[in-house]
């Protein structure tokens, strides 16, 4: 691994939110989502461009690439850019790697992230190709993880889907965030069991004001939950969900699993996963 080119804006001494950028097509999506948590946090973007070098090629030679130095520098620009459009703080990073998916997990360890936003793809951020399996350990979330898909980008009328998931409140959060930041309006879908819609509506109302979001629209159905989603996502740009199971996203983004989720919705799509291992403290005042 080299890493080159670093940026630091001023610093404000709190969370990093890494945006992990492999292509122009998603760094402004990527960014807007980094950012908006960043300042919802009081922390800054750290946005790395991860490069993936072939194996036959030296990193050094990579590194010293005029072509791949350019094309990285008018993506981490633009990344700046956005970044301060936001009003927050920003550094960034290019990383040649021959693990380009690993990296990502890597530097949020060594950045001590408190947050990694990157797009969807699994072995596709590899350039192409999947990587070798890695240790199962390697892919342990680091920190919070979210993975958004590579649709057309609108966070303008957000779709929270919940059953109260131990990954939900991280969910909430970026629906707040991209709410204060952008002005998104937020729907929260909760699909209760059959003869249960008004316990059910009960039980979501007062877990949206807990989590900052009573001004936000409640729908409950009953049903399908799939189904359900796949009907309000139809009225919704933008789709935010907790992942269902501890380790998902680790399996996602090591290559190893496809999301159907992140493939049959036509609205973009957030998934969000919280680490099962974050102690209290980190829980309730983040890393630190």
């Amino acid at each position: 691994m080299i890493e080159t080119g670093d940026r630091e804006g001023e610093s404000t001494g709190g969370p990093t939110v890494l945006a992990a950028l492999a292509n122009p097509r998603t760094e402004s999506a990527l960014v807007t989502v980094a950012g908006a948590l960043a300042k919802q946090r009081g922390g800054r973007v750290l946005a790395a461009h991860v490069v993936r070098v072939p194996d036959q090629t030296a990193l050094s030679a990579a590194a010293e690439d005029d072509r791949l130095r350019a094309d990285s520098e008018r993506l981490l620009e633009a990344a700046t850019a956005d970044s301060a459009g936001m009003g927050v703080a920003v550094e960034t990073r290019t990383v040649f790697s021959h693990r380009a998916v690993a990296e990502v997990f890597d530097l949020a360890r060594r950045t001590d992230a408190d947050a990694v936003v990157m797009g969807y793809g699994g072995a596709r951020l590899a350039g192409g190709r999947a990587e070798s399996p890695l240790d199962e350990l390697a892919y342990e979330l680091p920190c919070d993880f979210l993975v958004l898909n590579e649709r057309e980008f609108d966070p303008s009328r957000v779709l929270l889907p919940t059953a109260g998931g131990y990954s939900s409140d991280l969910s909430a959060a970026v629906a707040r965030a991209l709410r204060d930041a952008l002005g998104s309006t937020v729907s929260i879908l909760y699909v209760a069991d059959e003869g249960e819609t008004d316990a059910g509506r009960r039980f979501i109302t007062t877990w949206t004001a807990e989590r900052g979001l009573g001004d936000a629209e409640v729908v409950v159905e009953t049903g399908d939950v799939e189904a359900a989603i796949e009907r309000a996502a139809a009225e919704h740009t933008l789709v935010v969900i907790g992942a269902t199971e501890r380790g998902l996203l680790s399996r996602v983004v090591g290559g190893s699993l496809t999301l159907s989720v992140l493939n049959e919705l036509d609205t973009s799509v957030l998934v969000a996963e919280r680490p099962s291992d974050r102690s209290l403290r980190e829980r309730l005042f983040g890393r630190r």
